[in-house]
């Protein structure tokens, strides 16, 4: 028995279009930025499950303003929750409570359940807030038939019990959890309990032994004399003019309510208790409560038949959790995780997480992963996380790909590079250029170079804008036309219009023609020039190249001088004199060539013989060294001014592309 889907309709973030959130395993991951609905659903869960009334209750702010809504001019407004229940074929204890309200889609389908919070506000001319009313029903008929009025059932009170929710609030207070009232988690544990009535009126006896002990004391009837005199003197009524000092609670119940538990040893030679715990350690003890109940609860129920048992668990238990990583070191949260799909794995639980930190995020599989964002409405969306097929050999590598970057889920901005230099490079120069990563959420990623196609699908999917950029590798083996032709078959594959993306001026090309697209000459006239200009218009499409080679060998290009100075000492590659030992020299140059363009035959025939020199620094610095540390050395060595005085043309061309995907998003920044 688990929830399979939940559905919202004009509640807080949720507009008046519904939404539905499919709830597919028993551990589900609810992530997003802040205020983007995740904790407002968890929430629905709890006006439509809570135990206690004050769980449930329905106020006026639980309803959705629009907006460019004006809320003194809303007169009336409507809301619902609802989950879709499904079970499975060897539920013996689920099935016979809630066989008479299951639906079906079609015949010999699996049958499920519907259960629908519906709550309406008027505005009141006698009450300030308005009036609230809300129902809870059996929806009788299946989803996506239309309804009625004798379609929904009303929900008994009674069958409360058989689920149940236990919120795990982001703002963790174990200590007045551990109070014995209604809807704490320790109160639950106790009513498992069936407590003799021989203990307790043994047990009440020994508490009142306890303070006539105490009464009997000179020095403590001295105190209760005294309090009783003056009390006397402030009021006449004959209903109060006695007081009885003593232990608070003097009956069994009483006593319940002053347990504690307390933590030894400390190092301090006495115990501690939990407010003196601190913040990382309460919020494990919450979690540690709250997963003692869930085992209590599946021991007792194993021995019903006993005494000294209660109440059965329930049919289905929700664990609604927000942050678990909250206050909690990153060492501790895989301890954490592990936990929590521990008690979803039993049969009668069910984990849902929110959580807006990376920390979390990797430790979930990705198809348990639901994100939210806010509209630029204001109102909350939710999308699944968008893998390949399973049998598609990229499922495997997107798969660990989304798993290894999880902060693509929190940007609002991606930059999908082919490795570390990218990412150290674009880090400098976005300080550079002013644009700031953390304010604007960006993200960096090295995963453009295989699968492309699925990364820009999953972005797509979560609305998140993101730039490409790539290596051209011009005379590499599959690189130069192979570059534009694998951009091309990429953009055709997440839906782009083929006419719209093959036009040339002679025509379309055919799928024949683009298939042999990395065989087109480089060498012919003008077919630099026209490799380039393709590479000018997939800049249209968010696109761009390191160009010729790679951003190793961009970088070199631009700012020689300081990458020959990042040597150590009585270091660098050994040069032949140019002039004096002209043989030698270019036998270094052919050399640093072909293993630059990582070929023996290579000839860096487009390249100019600036460039070609360039390449025995390449060889030196990227290929023999590591490329990170050269760029984070070079960059660290340059001023602001150095940097901007001969910039790379394509990182322009890509900031005003961020800057550009950007503006649209800064009106909900705030959300």
């Amino acid at each position: 028995m688990k929830i399979s889907a939940l559905k919202i309709k004009g509640f807080r973030s949720f507009g008046p279009d519904e939404v539905k959130i499919p709830i597919d395993e028993k551990l589900v991951g609810f992530i997003g930025l802040n205020s983007a609905g995740k904790t407002t659903s968890l929430e629905a869960l709890r006006k439509l499950f809570g135990q206690s009334l004050a769980d449930r209750e329905i106020f006026r702010q639980d309803f959705h303003v629009g907006k460019e809504e004006k809320p003194d001019e809303i007169t009336e407004r409507f809301l619902s929750i609802e989950v879709i229940i499904d079970f499975a074929e060897d539920e013996k204890e689920a099935i016979p409570h809630f066989f008479s309200d299951m639906v079906v889609d079609e015949e010999n389908e699996n049958p499920y359940l519907r259960l629908r919070l519906e709550a309406t506000w008027k505005r009141s001319e006698y009450e300030p807030e308005g009036e609230v009313d809300y129902k809870i029903y059996f929806i009788k008929v299946a989803e996506g038939t239309s309804e009625e009025e004798q379609s929904k059932q009303i929900f008994p009170n009674h069958f409360r019990r058989l689920i149940q929710i236990l919120y795990v609030p982001a703002i963790r207070r174990p200590a007045e959890q551990l109070k014995y009232v209604s809807g704490s988690i320790l109160f639950r544990v106790l009513k498992k309990i069936k407590w003799d009535d021989s203990f307790k009126t043994e047990f009440d006896g020994k508490i009142e032994q306890i303070n006539d002990a105490f009464r009997g004391l000179s020095e403590f009837s001295t105190v209760q004399t005294s309090i009783t005199e003056f009390w006397q003197q402030f009021h006449k009524d004959e209903r109060y003019k006695d007081t009885t000092l003593g232990f608070g609670g003097s009956d069994f119940d009483s006593i319940l309510k002053k347990l504690e538990i307390s933590f030894s040893p400390t190092g301090t030679h006495k115990t501690y208790k939990i407010d003196e715990l601190g913040e990382g350690y309460r919020s494990l003890f919450y979690l540690t409560l709250v997963c003692a109940l869930l085992d209590i609860e599946e021991k007792l129920s194993e021995n019903e038949d006993e005494e000294n048992i209660g109440i059965n668990r329930p049919l289905l238990t929700i664990l609604a959790i927000e942050e678990p990583e909250n206050h909690i070191a990153p060492q501790l949260l895989g301890r954490v995780i592990k936990i929590l799909k521990t008690i979803a794995g039993k049969d009668n639980s069910q984990v849902l997480l929110s959580s807006h930190t990376p920390a979390i995020v990797k430790r979930l599989n990705p198809e348990s992963i639901l994100h939210f964002r806010i509209t630029e409405k204001y109102e909350t969306e939710v999308n699944k996380i968008l893998l390949p097929k399973k049998t598609d050999e990229a499922y495997k590598y997107v798969k660990e790909a989304v798993h290894n970057y999880p902060e693509l889920y929190f940007a609002r901005l991606v930059v999908i590079g082919e490795g570390d230099s990218e990412e150290v490079i674009f880090n400098r120069l976005m300080e550079v250029m002013e644009v700031d990563f953390d304010d604007n959420i960006i993200t960096f990623a090295p995963l453009g170079h295989r699968f492309v196609n699925h990364i820009w699908k999953l972005l797509e999917t979560l609305h998140i804008p993101y730039v490409t950029l790539l290596d051209l590798d011009v005379e590499r083996e599959g690189g130069g036309w192979g570059r534009i032709k694998y951009a091309l078959k990429q953009l055709i594959k997440v839906g782009i219009n083929k006419e719209d993306i093959l036009k040339t001026t002679t025509g379309i090309l055919s799928d024949e023609e683009l298939e042999k697209m990395h065989t087109w000459s480089l060498i012919e006239e003008n077919a630099i020039e026209n490799m380039n200009s393709w590479v000018d218009f997939l800049m249209k499409h968010n696109i761009f190249y390191s160009n010729p080679l790679d951003l190793d060998f961009l970088m070199l290009t631009h700012y020689p001088e300081f990458y020959k100075k990042a040597i150590p000492t009585s270091g660098g590659p050994r040069i032949p004199d140019e002039i004096e030992k002209p043989d030698e020299f270019n036998d270094k140059v052919n050399v640093a060539i072909q293993a630059t363009l990582k070929s023996e035959n290579a000839t860096a025939e487009t390249y100019s013989e600036d460039g070609k020199k360039l390449m025995i620094w390449y060889n030196y610095h990227f290929l023999g060294r590591g490329k990170p540390t050269t760029h984070i050395q070079v960059l660290s060595s340059m001023t602001d001014e150095e940097t901007k005085g001969n910039l790379p043309q394509v990182f322009t061309e890509i900031f005003d592309c961020i800057s550009s995907l950007l503006k649209p998003n800064r009106a909900d920044e705030a959300n």
